[in-house]
């Protein structure tokens, strides 16, 4: 991932908010204290009108269940968003995939196959969000784990979308800020999701990763 010492990763592998949310939340409850408001309501109120929502933990469940299935369809609609494009690759070569510490840890440790998804979803408020998966099969359990450590670590490099020309839009790159992986045994996977166009908010575009984690190798 693009390093930038402000903002690491926790354990879990999620980014460590900093900074945006809580500068919102300060500036809402000094309005609110100041025009006699309440500091809860005008605080949710502010960082309403700057972000879009997020979903009941209810249709994360389902949305999830869905994804693991490989219904992406059902999957986002559970999400009230729709796929508007979306491209596959097959066998791609893990060490030019990547790059930092993670493409020499594919140097010394060749994966056995790397499959990717890149994909665009929309809601009908005008948010589109980007999405990349990455099914990276390694040798054993042993060294798949230690691919998830290295990629979890911030600052230690990714491995890389085949190509972003499939989502229209130009100037795009993924930051690494909405950000989720999982282990399977060999397997590891890998998702990230950005804004191309609208506002979507952290926690939505962070949830759109997390069911874009459970979906099955193509």
């Amino acid at each position: 991932m693009p390093f930038d010492p402000n903002q690491p990763r926790g354990p879990d592998g999620k980014w460590i908010k900093t900074g945006g949310v809580f500068a919102a939340a300060a500036l809402a409850t000094a309005v609110a204290a100041a025009s006699g408001g309440d500091a809860v309501t005008s605080v949710g109120a502010g960082l309403d009108a700057a972000t879009t929502k997020s979903v009941s933990d209810t249709d994360m469940a389902n949305s999830k269940k869905a994804a693991r299935k490989g219904n992406r369809a059902e999957a986002w609609q559970r999400l009230a968003l729709k796929e508007a494009r979306k491209k596959i690759e097959k066998d791609l070569r893990c060490a030019v995939q990547s790059y930092g510490q993670v493409q020499q840890f594919f140097l010394r440790h060749p994966c056995k196959k790397l499959d990717q998804l890149l994909f665009v979803v929309q809601d009908s408020t005008g948010n589109t969000i980007a999405g990349s998966v990455s099914w990276v099969t390694m040798p054993s359990a042993e060294s798949a784990a230690q691919l998830r450590t290295l990629e979890d670590t911030y600052g230690s490099g990714d491995v890389t979308p085949f190509g972003t020309e499939i989502l229209e839009a130009n100037g795009f790159r993924f930051t690494g800020k909405h950000y989720r992986s999982r282990l399977d045994g060999k397997l590891v996977v890998i998702a990230e999701t950005d804004p191309i166009t609208g506002h979507p908010s952290d926690a939505f575009l962070k949830q759109v990763a997390d069911v874009a984690d459970v979906l099955p190798p193509p």
